[in-house]
């Protein structure tokens, strides 16, 4: 009973981790002027074919650092645009403006999604791309949306084919008419960058290094709001989902995650246990053993932060984290 405690703790008071929300500049899909790129694929000049860059402040990102998963837009009309390939990228800039050389406003591009679309679309309502991939923010430089398609496609319901709603002079925008390969901008203005909605996780985990045997991965653990924070990192050899009351915990309830949370292999899992920093922020490793039987195996890691005062004494609950040991 006393090895089993932990894990029963760290079980019995986490739960699903509800996404955050960051809206760009307000969370009104309702309210504001309309714009129809990047969208309105069968309007001249556009002939299915764009490119579109959206550049936002730090400071309308909070300031804070998250785990980027999806990015959604406030139609005025209702229906579906469909693409025979569509690409988004996100990267940091240390930039204030957009430069007209496209590719200059993602240094270190990641890509969220790249492929066919098929994007339903809601009057007045977010509606979310529902992207593949996951952006790590830090919260310290701005950020560019860059959004490009060819084949596009709008089958209009009701309301204004491929309008958007923006707020004048909130977000800097670029594009690029007929060309998915574009190099060079062929419009910009400050004034009619689509509103934005980001859905993020606050609380963070991510992992980069050797993911063979003998290597080591170096897990980060950020939370912004919980500087100072005591908190616990499992991983499992599942993602579960591990029902908890009416919730779920992204790791499966096994041997791997008991020995984990109990410290009990120190020299595989390392920092599992601490205190955030000023700054929200930790580091935790996984040394993988060098056994080449290992190679296939996937590893599932999450964490916690606590605080007496919160709901069953639990702050904040990160994304499940997954790699496959090559």
């Amino acid at each position: 009973m006393r090895a089993l405690f932990p894990l029963i703790v760290f079980l019995a008071v986490a739960g699903f981790c509800a996404a955050d929300e960051i809206h760009v500049p307000d969370n009104n899909a309702a309210v504001g002027t309309n714009n129809s790129i990047p969208f309105h694929a069968s309007w001249s000049p556009i002939s299915g074919s764009v490119r579109y860059q959206a550049l936002y402040k730090v400071t309308q990102l909070g300031n804070k650092a998250f785990r980027l998963s999806d990015i959604a837009f406030a139609p005025m009309y209702t229906g579906t645009f469909t693409a025979t390939q569509f690409q988004v990228r996100v990267s940091h800039t240390t930039s204030n403006s957009l430069n007209p050389t496209m590719d200059l406003n993602i240094p270190t591009p990641t890509t969220m999604f790249d492929g066919p679309m098929t994007y339903a679309i809601t009057t007045d309502t977010w509606s979310p791309l529902v992207l593949k991939n996951a952006f790590i923010y830090n919260g310290t430089d701005n950020l560019v949306v860059d959004i490009r398609y060819m084949g596009g496609k709008n089958v209009l319901t009701s309301g204004w084919l491929g309008k958007f709603r923006f707020v004048r002079n909130a977000i800097p925008r670029s594009w690029a008419y007929n060309n998915y390969n574009a190099k060079v901008q062929s419009g910009s203005d400050t004034i009619a960058g689509l509103k934005t909605r980001f859905t993020v996780d606050v609380t963070s985990l991510n992992g980069t290094g050797s993911t063979s045997p003998g290597g080591t991965v170096d897990l980060t653990l950020s939370s912004s709001g919980d500087a100072g924070l005591p908190y616990q990192v499992g991983t499992s050899l599942g993602n579960g989902p591990t029902p908890i009351d009416t919730r779920t915990l992204g790791l499966s309830l096994d041997d791997l995650l008991l020995v984990s949370v109990n410290g009990w292999w120190p020299t595989i899992f390392s920092g599992y246990q601490g205190v955030l920093d000023a700054q929200g922020g930790a580091g935790a490793k996984i040394h993988i053993p060098n056994l080449a039987v290992l190679k296939g195996v996937r590893l599932h890691s999450a964490f916690v932060t606590l605080l007496a005062s919160a709901p069953s004494g639990i702050k904040s609950i990160s994304n499940t984290f997954t790699f496959t040991i090559q």
